[in-house]
């Protein structure tokens, strides 16, 4: 039975210029963590952004609904 907790890896092998190289090195010297987790850190982080992003149409219907709810409460409070 495999362990649910262990992280299966695949060696991935790419090209990438020069200034993102020595950025990745720089943010993983300022955390203190090898480089490859500073790859695996900042590839989830823009993952996850772009999942909030994808999320932003409903949650800005979300605030515009609670805002349209709120006026509503306050003109039918300021009419009796």
């Amino acid at each position: 039975m495999k362990d649910k907790n262990k992280l299966e890896l695949v060696r991935v092998n790419i090209n990438l210029p020069k200034n993102v190289i020595e950025r990745v090195r720089d943010y993983a010297d300022e955390l203190g963590i090898p480089m490859t987790q500073a790859y695996i850190v900042l590839i989830n982080m823009a993952l996850q952004q772009k999942d909030i992003i994808a999320m932003m149409p409903a949650l800005m219907k979300g605030i515009t609904d609670l805002k349209m709810l709120s006026e509503n409460q306050e003109t039918s409070i300021d009419n009796e």
